[in-house]
């Protein structure tokens, strides 16, 4: 009896302890790991072969080809899609190929978010009361969000930069978005254990895989935001700066220019200044003209503030 559901369970089995192992390897380091894990591979492989009904029934699990509803199919194939990536991303990290795991982990975030959004669409759709309910406490409270998050990125740029954040329209908005961004993305993840716990009960088939995919992803959001968040701000920085302020900074006969700066002002007696990556380093500065009646026009820096490059910049 005990053989054989072994039997009749061994491929649920062998895949549960591949993904589990590659899971608990990332970041560790040891001999014969490479060998363990294309071998753990290996036999993921033979067993499917010998086990073909067994893996029908997981790739029927997320694609309903009784079912006549299109959305279903869709968003069946796109989130069994979305596990194949994400459990290739933890192989190739094991492996070493580091940077073709990186646009897995990206191809798996993009296909839960749209199985996620199809398969919220088809419960809605068939008339999920606490979906139809979240649906307006989310969109509320993402209103409220960015109201109080506005004013706290509004605060914090005129510290890191003596500068009112409204005279530059472009920034304005790329500097708060990238605010409500990060905690919206950090908040999300408990309301999606909500939305869970909530419906997690009336899911049918890829359903509940999709939303588990979905929690995963915001787990995996909540971890990453903090440590990126800094490097998401200058990009925002860059971008908008790079846009939208000059080049160049005129004092009298004097002109500036530096390739890592950006200037805020025209012809003027105060500059606010933009820095990134100069000498390792990324804020802000002002720049005072003082004007010479001789010609002798000449130019004060002074500095707001400086931090250092995030570490993705410098790897």
């Amino acid at each position: 009896m005990f053989f054989e559901k072994i039997k009749t369970y061994s491929l649920y089995m062998i895949l549960s302890v591949f993904l589990v192992s590659n899971t608990l390897l990332v970041g560790h380091e040891f001999l014969f790991k490479k060998i363990i894990i294309i071998l753990l591979l290996f036999i993921v492989i033979i067993t499917c072969f010998y086990k073909k009904d067994s893996f029908k029934k997981i790739i029927y699990y997320f694609v309903y080809f009784d079912n006549d509803k299109v959305v279903k199919k869709i968003s069946g194939v796109i989130s069994l899609l979305a596990w194949f990536f994400f459990v290739s991303s933890l192989f190739l990290l094991n492996i070493g190929f580091v940077f073709l795991a990186r646009w897995f982990i990206l191809a798996f975030i993009i296909c839960v978010v749209i199985s996620g959004v199809l398969t919220f669409y088809d419960l809605e759709r068939g008339g999920n009361v606490v979906l139809s309910k979240m649906r307006l406490v989310f969109v509320s409270g993402a209103s409220v969000l960015y109201f109080i998050t506005s004013a706290y990125a509004a605060s914090y740029f005129l510290q890191m930069s003596n500068m009112d954040i409204s005279d530059s329209p472009l920034l304005e908005f790329g500097w708060k978005f990238a605010f409500f961004a990060i905690y919206f993305f950090m908040i999300l993840q408990p309301v999606s254990y909500g939305i869970f716990l909530s419906v997690s009960t009336k899911l049918k088939g890829h359903q509940l895989m999709t939303i588990l995919g979905v929690l995963m992803l915001t787990s995996l959001l909540l971890f990453a935001i903090p440590r990126w968040a800094e490097s998401f701000i200058v990009v925002v920085l860059d971008w908008t700066t790079n846009s939208e302020w000059h080049t160049s900074a005129m004092c009298g006969s004097l002109s500036i220019s530096d390739s890592t700066e950006r200037y805020f002002g025209f012809n003027t007696d105060k500059y606010t200044v933009y820095f990134s990556n100069r000498d390792g380093k990324w804020g802000f500065e002002e720049i005072n003209c003082i004007k010479d009646d001789k010609n002798q026009d000449s130019l004060k820096r002074v500095s707001v503030s400086q931090s250092n490059m995030p570490k993705w910049f410098k790897e």
